[in-house]
């Protein structure tokens, strides 16, 4: 366990195609290093409450507990036996854990919680990545020779950060919202557009991030309740958070949507989130978006999917419409569009893009195109 002046380490996950964007997020926490599905990071004590505080990318914050290396289950089981919980359950804390173990020797994965809890003494059951039941929840991972034991510092996933009650139906969740808003180069000083902007996750999100409101200050984290919590000052932490919040974003942020009922989801969920006031929401198809004087900024949008939305006149001509508007009032904005197929970003962004980055959303593989903004 983490004790003042030690080294804290913990491993962050995130959605697929993240891992960079994630990594320069990360990088203002201490020593990090990007590997597949994550970022692993060494900082200072408190290091993984600062983490669910305020990574915007971030799906989950593991706490490391244990990591060495392991080439049998009775080498695996020496480690466990010694480890120390003390810092994340007390005595009488149930334990909840996740387990991917290969390696020889190990029992049948149903027979882990038993065995487990027998080497410490305690009642533990098996979890899953969404299970949000009481409890400490750990992560048991013995691959490629190694073992590390980990425990999940939010308890539930961290998109979820308490204002988007209702969706639309294609729901982007709020770490790809703002991972989208990362790879394209988002400026917290500079408008935003979304002109297909349904339930407002994207436009909420950049004037969460033009307001400097941290994306853990509207919920609360399994590590709150752990032991170590006092030493590591959770009050202290949202105080200085809360402190640098701003007044008002210092640039518009506009959605605009052909759907009322959208709107009026995004509305609601702004009014939840606390940037109501910040939005401009317009009830307009693509093809009659104008910034007028607004801009030069990003214009950002979760472009309608064959499987997940039946766009009105087709996607051909939803992405003809869309291509004349990029190309005519928004050709001074940097553009960033997220589709279900990389043949349409041609299509819909009026050129090939600058730069692609495969996502994925909702289970569905997508891609973002980029588009560097054209001459003035």
């Amino acid at each position: 366990m983490s004790h003042p002046g030690h080294i804290e380490r913990i491993f962050v996950q995130c959605s697929p195609g993240l891992e960079g964007a994630l990594e320069a997020e990360c990088g203002v926490l201490g020593r990090a290093r990007r590997t597949p599905g994550g970022v692993e990071v060494e900082g200072a004590p408190g290091l993984h409450a600062q983490a669910a505080l305020t990574l915007r990318l971030a799906e989950r914050i593991l706490l490391r507990l244990l990591e060495r290396p392991a080439r049998s289950w009775a080498e695996v089981e020496a480690a466990l036996r010694h480890v120390s919980l003390t810092g994340v359950a007390g005595p009488a804390a149930p334990l909840r854990i996740e387990t991917t173990v290969r390696v020889s020797g190990a029992p049948p994965v149903g027979a882990l919680p038993g065995l487990l809890g027998h080497l410490w003494n305690r009642d533990v059951e098996r979890a899953s990545a969404d299970d949000d039941s009481d409890g400490v929840k750990l992560l048991l991972r013995v691959v490629d020779g190694s073992v590390s034991l980990s425990a999940d510092a939010g308890g539930t996933l961290l998109h979820r950060r308490g204002w988007r009650q209702e969706t639309s139906r294609a729901p982007l969740r709020e770490t790809l919202a703002a991972g989208l808003l990362a790879l394209a180069g988002h400026s917290p000083d500079a408008p935003v557009w979304d002109p297909v902007c349904g339930s407002g996750t994207l436009i909420i999100e950049a004037a969460l991030i033009a307001r400097r409101v941290a994306p853990g200050l509207g919920r609360s984290f399994a590590a709150e309740t752990w032991p170590m919590a006092a030493r590591v000052d959770w009050p202290g932490r949202r105080a200085r958070l809360r402190a640098a919040v701003r007044t008002r974003a210092p640039a518009p942020v506009v959605g605009s949507d052909l759907n009322a009922g959208a709107l009026g989801t995004a509305r609601r969920n702004a009014r939840r989130a606390g940037v109501l006031e910040d939005l401009r929401l317009e009830r307009l198809d693509v093809a009659a978006v104008q910034p007028g004087a607004l801009g030069p900024g990003l214009l950002v949008g979760n472009l309608p999917y064959g499987v997940r939305v039946d766009a009105r006149g087709g996607l051909e001509a939803f992405d003809a419409a869309l291509a004349r508007t990029l190309a005519g009032p928004f050709h001074a904005w940097r553009r960033a569009l997220l589709v279900d197929d990389p043949l349409r970003l041609p299509r819909a962004g009026g050129r090939p893009p600058d730069q692609v980055h495969q996502l994925v959303n909702g289970g569905i593989h997508v891609v973002l195109g980029v588009w560097e903004a054209g001459p003035g």
